[in-house]
Protein backbone atom coordinates (compact mmCIF):
# COMPACT_ATOMS: atom_id res chain seq x y z
CA UNK A 1 0.00 0.00 0.00
CA UNK A 2 1.07 3.59 -0.60
CA UNK A 3 0.77 6.10 2.22
CA UNK A 4 0.71 9.84 1.50
CA UNK A 5 1.50 12.31 4.28
CA UNK A 6 -0.85 15.26 4.76
CA UNK A 7 1.60 17.88 5.88
CA UNK A 8 -0.22 21.23 6.02
CA UNK A 9 -0.28 24.03 8.58
CA UNK A 10 -4.02 24.67 8.43
CA UNK A 11 -7.07 22.43 8.72
CA UNK A 12 -8.53 23.87 5.50
CA UNK A 13 -5.45 23.02 3.42
CA UNK A 14 -5.14 19.63 5.10
CA UNK A 15 -8.73 18.79 4.19
CA UNK A 16 -8.07 19.84 0.57
CA UNK A 17 -4.96 17.62 0.42
CA UNK A 18 -6.94 14.71 1.83
CA UNK A 19 -9.51 15.06 -0.95
CA UNK A 20 -6.72 14.99 -3.57
CA UNK A 21 -4.70 12.24 -1.91
CA UNK A 22 -7.61 9.82 -1.69
CA UNK A 23 -7.40 9.28 -5.46
CA UNK A 24 -3.72 8.31 -5.42
CA UNK A 25 -3.03 6.38 -2.23
CA UNK A 26 -4.25 3.50 -0.12
CA UNK A 27 -3.77 5.13 3.26
CA UNK A 28 -3.13 8.70 4.52
CA UNK A 29 -0.91 9.97 7.30
CA UNK A 30 -2.22 13.19 8.91
CA UNK A 31 0.49 15.32 10.56
CA UNK A 32 -1.31 16.95 13.50
CA UNK A 33 1.90 18.62 14.72
CA UNK A 34 1.86 20.88 11.66
CA UNK A 35 -1.41 22.62 12.57
CA UNK A 36 -1.19 26.16 13.89
CA UNK A 37 -4.32 25.60 15.98
CA UNK A 38 -5.67 22.59 17.86
CA UNK A 39 -6.79 20.05 15.27
CA UNK A 40 -10.46 19.15 14.86
CA UNK A 41 -10.10 15.37 14.88
CA UNK A 42 -13.78 14.85 14.02
CA UNK A 43 -13.53 16.94 10.83
CA UNK A 44 -10.42 15.09 9.72
CA UNK A 45 -12.01 11.70 10.35
CA UNK A 46 -15.08 12.73 8.36
CA UNK A 47 -12.95 13.92 5.42
CA UNK A 48 -11.02 10.69 5.03
CA UNK A 49 -13.98 8.83 3.57
CA UNK A 50 -13.28 5.12 3.24
CA UNK A 51 -9.52 5.55 3.24
CA UNK A 52 -7.77 4.53 6.48
CA UNK A 53 -5.65 7.15 8.24
CA UNK A 54 -2.59 7.23 10.44
CA UNK A 55 -2.73 10.04 12.98
CA UNK A 56 0.63 11.35 14.15
CA UNK A 57 1.80 14.31 16.21
CA UNK A 58 5.60 14.49 16.11
CA UNK A 59 8.08 16.24 18.32
CA UNK A 60 10.98 18.22 16.81
CA UNK A 61 13.47 15.46 17.68
CA UNK A 62 11.34 13.10 15.58
CA UNK A 63 11.22 15.46 12.61
CA UNK A 64 8.00 17.15 13.71
CA UNK A 65 6.84 20.65 14.66
CA UNK A 66 4.98 20.14 17.92
CA UNK A 67 5.73 23.06 20.27
CA UNK A 68 3.28 22.33 23.08
CA UNK A 69 3.65 20.23 26.20
CA UNK A 70 4.15 16.47 26.11
CA UNK A 71 0.99 16.01 28.17
CA UNK A 72 -1.09 17.90 25.60
CA UNK A 73 0.47 15.91 22.75
CA UNK A 74 -0.40 12.60 24.39
CA UNK A 75 -3.92 13.86 25.00
CA UNK A 76 -4.31 14.53 21.25
CA UNK A 77 -3.09 11.03 20.41
CA UNK A 78 -5.51 9.49 22.91
CA UNK A 79 -8.31 11.52 21.34
CA UNK A 80 -7.39 10.04 17.96
CA UNK A 81 -7.69 6.55 19.42
CA UNK A 82 -11.08 7.34 20.97
CA UNK A 83 -12.19 8.75 17.58
CA UNK A 84 -11.34 5.33 16.10
CA UNK A 85 -8.58 6.39 13.76
CA UNK A 86 -7.38 3.23 12.03
CA UNK A 87 -3.79 3.84 13.16
CA UNK A 88 -2.16 6.14 15.71
CA UNK A 89 1.61 6.59 15.70
CA UNK A 90 3.25 6.52 19.13
CA UNK A 91 6.97 6.90 19.77
CA UNK A 92 8.85 4.08 21.44
CA UNK A 93 9.53 6.13 24.60
CA UNK A 94 5.83 7.02 24.88
CA UNK A 95 4.44 3.57 24.13
CA UNK A 96 3.76 2.76 27.78
CA UNK A 97 1.76 5.99 28.20
CA UNK A 98 -0.90 5.10 25.64
CA UNK A 99 -2.36 1.66 26.05
CA UNK A 100 -3.96 -0.38 23.26
CA UNK A 101 -7.61 0.49 22.67
CA UNK A 102 -9.20 -1.33 19.70
CA UNK A 103 -10.26 -0.87 17.01
CA UNK A 104 -7.43 1.69 16.64
CA UNK A 105 -4.05 0.10 16.01
CA UNK A 106 -0.84 1.42 17.48
CA UNK A 107 2.16 2.15 15.26
CA UNK A 108 5.17 2.09 17.56
CA UNK A 109 7.82 4.28 15.96
CA UNK A 110 11.50 5.10 16.33
CA UNK A 111 13.06 8.06 14.50
CA UNK A 112 16.71 9.02 14.18
CA UNK A 113 17.40 11.97 11.91
CA UNK A 114 21.19 11.75 12.25
CA UNK A 115 22.07 8.13 11.49
CA UNK A 116 21.07 4.50 11.46
CA UNK A 117 22.44 3.69 14.92
CA UNK A 118 24.69 0.66 15.41
CA UNK A 119 22.21 -0.78 17.92
CA UNK A 120 19.17 -0.52 15.63
CA UNK A 121 18.55 -4.28 15.88
CA UNK A 122 18.41 -4.02 19.69
CA UNK A 123 16.04 -1.03 19.41
CA UNK A 124 13.84 -3.07 17.11
CA UNK A 125 13.75 -5.94 19.61
CA UNK A 126 12.68 -3.51 22.34
CA UNK A 127 9.89 -2.18 20.12
CA UNK A 128 8.52 -5.69 19.74
CA UNK A 129 7.95 -5.83 23.51
CA UNK A 130 5.51 -2.86 23.40
CA UNK A 131 2.60 -4.84 21.92
CA UNK A 132 2.76 -3.03 18.56
CA UNK A 133 0.31 -3.62 15.74
CA UNK A 134 2.90 -2.10 13.39
CA UNK A 135 6.54 -1.10 13.95
CA UNK A 136 7.92 1.91 12.11
CA UNK A 137 11.63 2.73 11.81
CA UNK A 138 12.78 6.07 10.37
CA UNK A 139 16.54 6.60 10.12
CA UNK A 140 19.04 8.43 7.96
CA UNK A 141 20.26 6.02 5.29
CA UNK A 142 22.76 7.79 3.05
CA UNK A 143 24.77 4.74 2.04
CA UNK A 144 24.29 0.98 1.57
CA UNK A 145 26.20 0.48 4.82
CA UNK A 146 23.59 2.49 6.72
CA UNK A 147 20.72 0.80 4.89
CA UNK A 148 22.02 -2.74 5.39
CA UNK A 149 20.68 -3.22 8.99
CA UNK A 150 17.27 -2.03 7.78
CA UNK A 151 17.37 -4.57 4.96
CA UNK A 152 18.11 -7.27 7.54
CA UNK A 153 15.16 -6.16 9.67
CA UNK A 154 12.80 -6.19 6.69
CA UNK A 155 13.93 -9.65 5.67
CA UNK A 156 13.30 -11.16 9.11
CA UNK A 157 10.35 -9.11 10.37
CA UNK A 158 7.88 -11.13 12.47
CA UNK A 159 5.77 -8.04 13.29
CA UNK A 160 4.37 -5.89 10.44
CA UNK A 161 7.22 -3.43 9.92
CA UNK A 162 7.52 -0.17 7.99
CA UNK A 163 11.03 1.10 7.24
CA UNK A 164 11.75 4.63 6.02
CA UNK A 165 15.28 5.47 4.94
CA UNK A 166 15.76 9.23 4.83
CA UNK A 167 17.71 10.25 1.75
CA UNK A 168 17.74 9.01 -1.83
CA UNK A 169 18.81 5.43 -0.94
CA UNK A 170 15.53 5.15 0.94
CA UNK A 171 13.72 4.32 -2.29
CA UNK A 172 15.54 0.97 -2.25
CA UNK A 173 13.85 0.20 1.06
CA UNK A 174 10.46 1.18 -0.41
CA UNK A 175 10.85 -1.34 -3.23
CA UNK A 176 12.07 -4.06 -0.86
CA UNK A 177 9.21 -3.28 1.54
CA UNK A 178 6.70 -3.82 -1.26
CA UNK A 179 8.31 -7.12 -2.23
CA UNK A 180 8.47 -8.40 1.33
CA UNK A 181 4.88 -7.35 2.04
CA UNK A 182 5.29 -4.46 4.48
CA UNK A 183 2.04 -2.75 5.53
CA UNK A 184 2.75 0.38 3.46
CA UNK A 185 5.42 2.64 1.96
CA UNK A 186 5.48 6.43 2.09
CA UNK A 187 5.34 8.84 -0.84
CA UNK A 188 4.81 12.56 -1.43
CA UNK A 189 1.56 13.57 -3.10
CA UNK A 190 3.47 15.57 -5.71
CA UNK A 191 6.83 17.18 -6.38
CA UNK A 192 7.51 19.99 -3.93
CA UNK A 193 5.57 18.30 -1.13
CA UNK A 194 8.27 15.80 -0.09
CA UNK A 195 8.61 15.07 3.63
CA UNK A 196 12.39 14.81 3.16
CA UNK A 197 14.85 15.36 0.26
CA UNK A 198 14.79 12.48 -2.19
CA UNK A 199 11.40 11.12 -1.15
CA UNK A 200 9.64 9.63 -4.20
CA UNK A 201 6.26 10.96 -5.24
CA UNK A 202 3.18 8.84 -5.85
CA UNK A 203 3.78 9.37 -9.55
CA UNK A 204 7.41 8.17 -9.21
CA UNK A 205 6.34 4.97 -7.45
CA UNK A 206 3.88 4.30 -10.25
CA UNK A 207 5.62 5.46 -13.43
CA UNK A 208 9.28 4.84 -12.53
CA UNK A 209 9.36 2.08 -9.92
CA UNK A 210 6.10 0.26 -10.87
CA UNK A 211 5.56 -0.43 -7.19
CA UNK A 212 2.07 -1.89 -7.61
CA UNK A 213 3.50 -4.60 -9.91
CA UNK A 214 5.94 -5.87 -7.30
CA UNK A 215 5.03 -9.06 -5.47
CA UNK A 216 6.90 -11.57 -3.32
CA UNK A 217 7.68 -13.62 -6.43
CA UNK A 218 9.02 -10.65 -8.41
CA UNK A 219 12.67 -10.99 -9.44
CA UNK A 220 14.85 -7.93 -8.99
CA UNK A 221 17.42 -6.26 -11.24
CA UNK A 222 19.64 -3.71 -9.50
CA UNK A 223 20.31 -0.22 -10.85
CA UNK A 224 23.09 1.54 -8.96
CA UNK A 225 22.71 5.22 -8.18
CA UNK A 226 19.86 7.71 -7.82
CA UNK A 227 20.65 10.36 -10.43
CA UNK A 228 18.27 11.39 -13.22
CA UNK A 229 20.09 9.02 -15.56
CA UNK A 230 19.68 6.12 -13.12
CA UNK A 231 15.97 6.88 -12.68
CA UNK A 232 15.59 6.90 -16.46
CA UNK A 233 17.19 3.45 -16.59
CA UNK A 234 14.78 2.17 -13.92
CA UNK A 235 11.75 3.65 -15.66
CA UNK A 236 12.69 2.28 -19.09
CA UNK A 237 13.58 -1.22 -17.90
CA UNK A 238 10.47 -1.48 -15.71
CA UNK A 239 8.26 -0.42 -18.63
CA UNK A 240 9.93 -3.05 -20.77
CA UNK A 241 9.45 -5.79 -18.17
CA UNK A 242 5.81 -4.78 -17.73
CA UNK A 243 5.02 -4.70 -21.45
CA UNK A 244 6.70 -8.05 -22.08
CA UNK A 245 4.98 -9.58 -19.02
CA UNK A 246 8.30 -10.58 -17.49
CA UNK A 247 8.52 -11.15 -13.70
CA UNK A 248 11.32 -8.60 -13.23
CA UNK A 249 11.42 -5.11 -11.72
CA UNK A 250 14.30 -2.79 -10.88
CA UNK A 251 15.75 -2.18 -7.44
CA UNK A 252 17.56 1.18 -7.09
CA UNK A 253 20.61 0.59 -4.96
CA UNK A 254 23.60 2.58 -3.80
CA UNK A 255 27.22 1.48 -3.88
CA UNK A 256 29.60 2.03 -0.99
CA UNK A 257 31.70 -0.66 0.61
CA UNK A 258 31.85 -3.42 -1.98
CA UNK A 259 31.48 -6.23 0.58
CA UNK A 260 28.26 -4.69 1.90
CA UNK A 261 27.08 -4.06 -1.65
CA UNK A 262 27.57 -7.71 -2.52
CA UNK A 263 25.76 -8.76 0.67
CA UNK A 264 22.77 -6.62 -0.31
CA UNK A 265 22.79 -8.00 -3.85
CA UNK A 266 22.77 -11.56 -2.57
CA UNK A 267 20.30 -10.89 0.26
CA UNK A 268 17.90 -9.36 -2.28
CA UNK A 269 18.60 -12.24 -4.69
CA UNK A 270 19.36 -9.90 -7.56
CA UNK A 271 19.54 -11.54 -10.97
CA UNK A 272 21.74 -8.78 -12.31
CA UNK A 273 22.50 -5.07 -12.09
CA UNK A 274 23.15 -2.03 -14.25
CA UNK A 275 26.20 -0.20 -12.87
CA UNK A 276 26.50 3.61 -12.93
CA UNK A 277 29.60 5.18 -14.50
CA UNK A 278 31.34 6.03 -11.23
CA UNK A 279 31.25 2.43 -9.98
CA UNK A 280 32.19 0.53 -13.13
CA UNK A 281 35.83 0.08 -12.11
CA UNK A 282 35.29 -0.59 -8.40
CA UNK A 283 32.62 -3.22 -9.16
CA UNK A 284 35.50 -5.51 -10.15
CA UNK A 285 36.16 -5.97 -6.42
CA UNK A 286 33.21 -8.39 -6.50
CA UNK A 287 35.49 -10.92 -8.23
CA UNK A 288 33.55 -10.80 -11.48
CA UNK A 289 34.20 -13.07 -14.41
CA UNK A 290 34.75 -10.49 -17.17
CA UNK A 291 33.71 -10.87 -20.80
CA UNK A 292 34.43 -8.94 -24.02
CA UNK A 293 35.22 -5.24 -23.62
CA UNK A 294 35.03 -5.54 -19.84
CA UNK A 295 38.31 -7.47 -19.92
CA UNK A 296 40.04 -4.76 -21.91
CA UNK A 297 38.60 -1.79 -20.02
CA UNK A 298 38.71 -3.48 -16.61
CA UNK A 299 35.25 -2.12 -15.89
CA UNK A 300 31.66 -3.35 -16.19
CA UNK A 301 28.34 -1.58 -16.66
CA UNK A 302 26.18 -4.70 -16.41
CA UNK A 303 26.66 -7.66 -14.07
CA UNK A 304 24.65 -10.87 -14.29
CA UNK A 305 24.26 -13.74 -11.85
CA UNK A 306 24.70 -17.06 -13.63
CA UNK A 307 25.77 -20.51 -12.41
CA UNK A 308 26.41 -19.24 -8.89
CA UNK A 309 28.89 -16.63 -10.16
CA UNK A 310 28.79 -12.96 -11.14
CA UNK A 311 29.69 -12.06 -14.74
CA UNK A 312 30.55 -8.56 -15.96
CA UNK A 313 30.26 -6.94 -19.39
CA UNK A 314 30.75 -3.39 -20.70
CA UNK A 315 28.04 -2.38 -23.18
CA UNK A 316 27.87 1.42 -23.05
CA UNK A 317 31.27 1.75 -24.69
CA UNK A 318 30.00 -0.17 -27.69
CA UNK A 319 27.04 2.22 -27.98
CA UNK A 320 29.28 5.29 -27.63
CA UNK A 321 31.71 4.11 -30.29
CA UNK A 322 28.88 3.11 -32.64
CA UNK A 323 27.35 6.58 -32.26
CA UNK A 324 30.72 8.26 -32.85
CA UNK A 325 31.40 6.10 -35.91
CA UNK A 326 27.95 6.86 -37.36
CA UNK A 327 28.39 10.59 -36.79
CA UNK A 328 31.79 10.70 -38.48
CA UNK A 329 30.57 8.47 -41.33
CA UNK A 330 28.18 11.26 -42.38
CA UNK A 331 31.22 13.15 -43.65
CA UNK A 332 34.07 10.68 -44.05
CA UNK A 333 33.59 7.85 -46.47
CA UNK A 334 35.12 4.42 -46.07
CA UNK A 335 34.81 1.77 -43.44
CA UNK A 336 37.03 3.41 -40.79
CA UNK A 337 35.81 6.99 -40.20
CA UNK A 338 37.57 7.27 -36.81
CA UNK A 339 40.99 6.43 -38.28
CA UNK A 340 43.25 9.47 -38.37
CA UNK A 341 40.81 11.75 -36.53
CA UNK A 342 41.84 13.90 -33.58
CA UNK A 343 39.41 13.11 -30.73
CA UNK A 344 39.48 15.52 -27.77
CA UNK A 345 38.19 13.85 -24.59
CA UNK A 346 37.33 16.28 -21.79
CA UNK A 347 37.51 14.72 -18.34
CA UNK A 348 39.36 11.98 -16.54
CA UNK A 349 36.77 9.50 -15.28
CA UNK A 350 36.15 5.85 -16.23
CA UNK A 351 34.10 6.94 -19.28
CA UNK A 352 36.99 9.04 -20.59
CA UNK A 353 39.52 6.25 -20.16
CA UNK A 354 37.30 3.67 -21.84
CA UNK A 355 36.67 5.89 -24.87
CA UNK A 356 40.32 6.92 -25.17
CA UNK A 357 41.35 3.27 -25.34
CA UNK A 358 38.77 2.49 -28.01
CA UNK A 359 39.62 5.56 -30.08
CA UNK A 360 43.28 4.52 -30.11
CA UNK A 361 42.30 0.96 -30.99
CA UNK A 362 40.19 2.24 -33.92
CA UNK A 363 43.12 4.17 -35.35
CA UNK A 364 42.16 7.61 -34.06
CA UNK A 365 44.30 9.95 -31.99
CA UNK A 366 42.82 10.43 -28.51
CA UNK A 367 43.72 13.51 -26.47
CA UNK A 368 42.88 13.50 -22.75
CA UNK A 369 42.18 17.00 -21.40
CA UNK A 370 41.74 17.49 -17.65
CA UNK A 371 42.78 19.64 -14.68
CA UNK A 372 44.77 16.97 -12.85
CA UNK A 373 48.13 17.07 -14.65
CA UNK A 374 49.77 14.15 -12.89
CA UNK A 375 46.79 11.78 -13.17
CA UNK A 376 46.21 12.84 -16.77
CA UNK A 377 49.80 12.17 -17.78
CA UNK A 378 49.79 8.75 -16.10
CA UNK A 379 46.51 7.77 -17.79
CA UNK A 380 47.66 9.03 -21.20
CA UNK A 381 50.92 7.08 -20.92
CA UNK A 382 49.04 3.85 -20.10
CA UNK A 383 46.67 4.31 -23.01
CA UNK A 384 49.28 5.57 -25.45
CA UNK A 385 47.64 8.89 -26.22
CA UNK A 386 48.30 12.60 -25.59
CA UNK A 387 47.52 14.62 -22.47
CA UNK A 388 46.60 18.32 -22.34
CA UNK A 389 45.71 20.73 -19.58
CA UNK A 390 42.01 21.52 -19.87
CA UNK A 391 42.65 25.19 -20.76
CA UNK A 392 44.78 24.11 -23.74
CA UNK A 393 41.74 22.40 -25.28
CA UNK A 394 40.58 25.66 -26.87
CA UNK A 395 43.85 26.24 -28.78
CA UNK A 396 44.53 22.66 -29.86
CA UNK A 397 43.28 21.36 -33.18
CA UNK A 398 40.77 18.48 -33.03
CA UNK A 399 37.96 17.04 -35.12
CA UNK A 400 35.74 15.78 -32.31
CA UNK A 401 34.98 16.90 -28.76
CA UNK A 402 33.69 14.23 -26.38
CA UNK A 403 32.59 15.61 -23.01
CA UNK A 404 32.97 12.99 -20.29
CA UNK A 405 33.20 15.25 -17.26
CA UNK A 406 31.92 18.81 -17.43
CA UNK A 407 33.29 20.11 -14.14
CA UNK A 408 32.08 23.27 -12.45
CA UNK A 409 34.42 26.18 -11.79
CA UNK A 410 34.38 26.62 -7.99
CA UNK A 411 35.05 30.36 -8.33
CA UNK A 412 32.35 31.29 -10.85
CA UNK A 413 29.90 28.41 -10.41
CA UNK A 414 29.80 27.92 -14.18
CA UNK A 415 30.76 24.87 -16.20
CA UNK A 416 34.37 24.93 -17.32
CA UNK A 417 33.76 24.14 -20.99
CA UNK A 418 32.80 27.03 -23.23
CA UNK A 419 31.14 26.15 -26.55
CA UNK A 420 32.06 29.52 -28.08
CA UNK A 421 35.31 28.05 -29.45
CA UNK A 422 33.49 25.39 -31.51
CA UNK A 423 33.61 25.84 -35.28
CA UNK A 424 31.71 24.44 -38.27
CA UNK A 425 33.03 21.05 -39.24
CA UNK A 426 33.63 19.85 -35.66
CA UNK A 427 31.67 17.02 -34.04
CA UNK A 428 30.42 17.00 -30.46
CA UNK A 429 29.25 14.22 -28.15
CA UNK A 430 28.33 14.97 -24.51
CA UNK A 431 28.14 11.91 -22.27
CA UNK A 432 27.14 14.02 -19.25
CA UNK A 433 23.87 15.15 -20.82
CA UNK A 434 21.61 12.25 -19.82
CA UNK A 435 18.74 12.43 -22.29
CA UNK A 436 18.40 16.21 -22.45
CA UNK A 437 19.62 18.61 -25.09
CA UNK A 438 21.56 20.82 -22.70
CA UNK A 439 22.48 24.48 -23.15
CA UNK A 440 26.00 23.39 -24.11
CA UNK A 441 24.71 20.97 -26.75
CA UNK A 442 22.19 23.44 -28.17
CA UNK A 443 24.94 25.97 -28.74
CA UNK A 444 27.26 23.27 -30.07
CA UNK A 445 24.57 22.23 -32.53
CA UNK A 446 24.07 25.80 -33.73
CA UNK A 447 27.83 26.30 -34.20
CA UNK A 448 28.83 22.94 -35.66
CA UNK A 449 25.62 21.36 -36.92
CA UNK A 450 27.00 17.93 -35.92
CA UNK A 451 26.21 16.51 -32.49
CA UNK A 452 25.17 13.14 -31.12
CA UNK A 453 21.62 13.50 -29.83
CA UNK A 454 21.74 12.55 -26.11
CA UNK A 455 18.32 10.87 -26.10
CA UNK A 456 19.27 8.57 -28.96
CA UNK A 457 22.59 7.75 -27.32
CA UNK A 458 20.87 6.93 -24.02
CA UNK A 459 18.43 4.67 -25.86
CA UNK A 460 21.34 2.93 -27.64
CA UNK A 461 22.88 2.08 -24.26
CA UNK A 462 19.58 1.02 -22.70
CA UNK A 463 18.78 -1.19 -25.64
CA UNK A 464 22.06 -3.10 -25.33
CA UNK A 465 21.79 -3.40 -21.55
CA UNK A 466 18.18 -4.61 -21.63
CA UNK A 467 18.90 -7.15 -24.34
CA UNK A 468 21.80 -8.54 -22.31
CA UNK A 469 19.73 -8.75 -19.12
CA UNK A 470 16.73 -10.54 -20.64
CA UNK A 471 18.21 -12.20 -23.73
CA UNK A 472 15.62 -10.80 -26.14
CA UNK A 473 15.40 -8.09 -28.78
CA UNK A 474 14.03 -4.86 -27.36
CA UNK A 475 11.29 -2.60 -28.81
CA UNK A 476 13.14 0.74 -28.90
CA UNK A 477 9.90 2.75 -29.06
CA UNK A 478 8.83 1.18 -25.78
CA UNK A 479 12.01 2.37 -24.06
CA UNK A 480 11.58 5.86 -25.49
CA UNK A 481 7.96 6.16 -24.34
CA UNK A 482 8.85 5.05 -20.80
CA UNK A 483 11.10 8.03 -20.04
CA UNK A 484 9.17 10.43 -17.76
CA UNK A 485 8.53 13.77 -19.42
CA UNK A 486 10.35 15.82 -16.78
CA UNK A 487 13.65 14.15 -17.72
CA UNK A 488 13.23 15.29 -21.33
CA UNK A 489 12.83 18.99 -20.56
CA UNK A 490 15.62 21.15 -21.90
CA UNK A 491 17.97 22.77 -19.41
Amino acid sequence: MICVSINQESRRLALADMVNAKHFCDIMEVRLDRFGKSPEIGDLMAAKGKKPVIMTCRRPDDGGFWDGTEADRLTILRQCIISKAEYVEIELDAADDIRPFPPSKRVISYTNLKETPPDILEIYDEMKTKRPDVIKLVTLARTPEEAWPLVQILAKAVVPTVVVGLGKPGVMLSVLSQKIGAPWVYAALERGMEAYPGQPTVSDLDAIYRLQDIEKTTKLIGVTGFSDRDQITVAALNALFHAMEMPYRCLPIGVGNMKIFRKIMEACKLNGAVIADEHQASILDMDLELHGLAKETQSADVVIRKNEAWHGVHLACKAWMTALTSLLATRYEGGEPIKGRLIMIAGLNPMALVIARDVQRAGGSAILACRDKKAGQVAAQKIGCRYLALDALYSTMHDVLIVCENAVDQRTGKTELYPSYLKPGMFVMDLTAGVRLTTFLREAQSRTGAIVQPLELALDVLELQAKTLIGKDIPRDLLRAAIPERFLEEV
